[in-house]
């Protein structure tokens, strides 16, 4: 984990994004995650991609350590549900929002959420082609 100021996000995130493997799409919706203890602990999504979800909470995460995480996409009638690990890639402080950003690295999926996750990514990859933004 480490302590940034908004300047030093905006070079991450730009650095991020030039990295990426994969598109990633906005998302706001709540994120079940279960720590090593059994405790249950709510986040809020910010974005996924194929491959990883970013997540906004009150504490850090240590990079490296691989959680349950629960969370239901929207589609056009209905919400799916998706089972998954994922690995702490990075914990940074965002002073302007006082609230440390996570971000996952999908490392395993529970039952049909690998296909639950690939139909939403296909769909709003659809979205964005149509309208021609994000």
């Amino acid at each position: 984990m480490t302590d940034e100021t908004d300047e030093d996000l905006e070079a991450a995130e730009k650095t991020a994004k030039e990295n990426r493997a994969h598109p990633r799409f906005r998302l706001n919706q709540g994120v079940t995650i279960r720590l090593s203890n059994g405790e249950f602990i709510k986040a809020q999504a910010v974005n996924i991609s194929i491959g990883g979800i970013y997540v906004e909470y009150g504490a850090p995460a240590d990079e490296g350590l691989v959680f349950d995480l629960c969370f239901d996409l929207p589609f056009s009638q209905e919400f799916k549900r998706i089972y998954v690990k994922g690995k702490v890639m990075r914990s940074i402080f965002i002073g302007s929002r006082d609230a440390y950003g996570i971000a996952f690295c999908f490392d395993g999926f529970a039952k049909d959420s690998e296909s639950v996750l690939k139909e939403y990514i296909d769909l709003r990859t659809r979205q964005q082609s149509s309208s021609g933004s994000f």
